[in-house]
């Protein structure tokens, strides 16, 4: 099979998940009780209404949102406003759900991108050089600095920086992002480097473990034995090892992109103020902000088959024997 037709049926098959996605998130709106007939049945009661009020306060509010409507008329409405991007109005904050996501995910996508991009290339190089440098210093240094980053938690790192980077060298300013400014300014995007390096800290040793292992299989191969009699540099070597060993290393990189955003993001985001994608979580879940909840989630499992799409994508063309089903 072509990469061409092989991209193409991943294609396919991203795009059924991401509609069973859709159907998921639709009938656990349709099928569990709505948190927002509660919050207008109090309001009503609140304001002195009697339980017939009460009633007609519901009852509207059903009319309003067509949920007296067959199951499955309210299903196919769903369907075509989720892929027309009509994802309805943040009770909250008063605006389409899908304006707020777009104001807010650029927040996160600013410090976990750099993030991943800096502990792939970081961990990789260096647990290559390891690999090819068993027992030496880099190779003791490489496995202390992972076994710290995997030890150390998130929380602990981010106050070590601050304390360290920003109050005693004050090399950086402190990042609290919640009263920025302008979003391309200096002084902003400044602001971003410590969350980046925390981030980057976990995700580094993960990388740098995984890149050792798989590299440390064919440092002793027949092929590296066949390259180095032939003359062939170093650096081609490690080449050739890395493009060997670049799938399962790429398979930790797709997980901890997902792992970053399901968890990492609310850890960074909460210690740093960051209004980005988990806060506007945490801020959607308090207020019972439903429609935005679901939005949040959807986007989040949408990045996830973006992401094993992507990985997919990148097995068949480091290694075609995948898109032929040999492997």
């Amino acid at each position: 099979m072509s990469l061409g037709r092989h991209v193409a049926r991943r294609a396919v098959v991203s795009l059924v998940a991401i509609y069973l996605v859709v159907t998921l998130s639709f009938g656990f709106v349709a099928l569990t009780p709505d948190p927002n007939q509660a919050a207008v049945a109090y309001e009503t009661q609140t304001s002195g209404g009697d339980a017939e009020d009460v009633k007609a306060a519901i009852a509207a509010y059903r009319s309003a949102h067509n949920l007296d409507d067959p199951i499955l008329q309210r299903y196919t409405r769903w369907v075509v406003d989720i892929s027309t991007f009509d994802w309805g109005i943040s009770y909250s904050m008063g605006a389409p759900v899908t304006s707020v996501i777009a104001q807010r995910l650029p927040y996160t996508a600013l410090y976990v991108v750099p993030a991943l991009f800096l502990s792939l290339v970081s961990g990789v190089a260096v647990g290559l050089y390891s690999a090819f440098n068993r027992h030496g210093l880099v190779d003791r240094v490489a496995s202390v600095l992972a076994y710290t980053g995997f030890g150390v938690p998130n929380f602990w790192l981010a106050e070590v920086f601050l304390l360290v980077v920003v109050t005693k060298l004050g090399l950086l300013s402190h990042p609290e992002l919640a009263t920025a400014g302008s979003f391309w300014s200096i002084s902003h995007l400044e602001q971003y480097v410590v969350p980046t390096l925390v981030l980057a800290s976990g995700l580094f040793a993960g990388q740098l473990r995984y890149a050792r292992a798989e590299s440390l299989e064919y440092v002793n191969a027949e092929f590296v034995a066949a390259l180095k009699a032939k003359g062939v540099s170093n650096g081609g070597v490690a080449r050739h090892v890395l493009r060997n060993a670049a799938i399962p290393i790429l398979s930790l990189f797709f997980a901890d992109m997902v792992a970053v955003l399901v968890v990492d993001i609310f850890v960074i985001e909460k210690f740093f103020g960051i209004r980005g994608l988990s806060w506007l979580t945490i801020r959607a879940v308090s207020q019972r902000d439903m429609p935005l909840v679901l939005g949040v989630t959807m986007v989040i499992g949408f990045v996830g088959i973006a992401a094993n799409f992507l990985q997919d994508v990148t097995y068949a063309a480091l290694d075609p024997r995948i898109g032929d089903g040999e492997r």
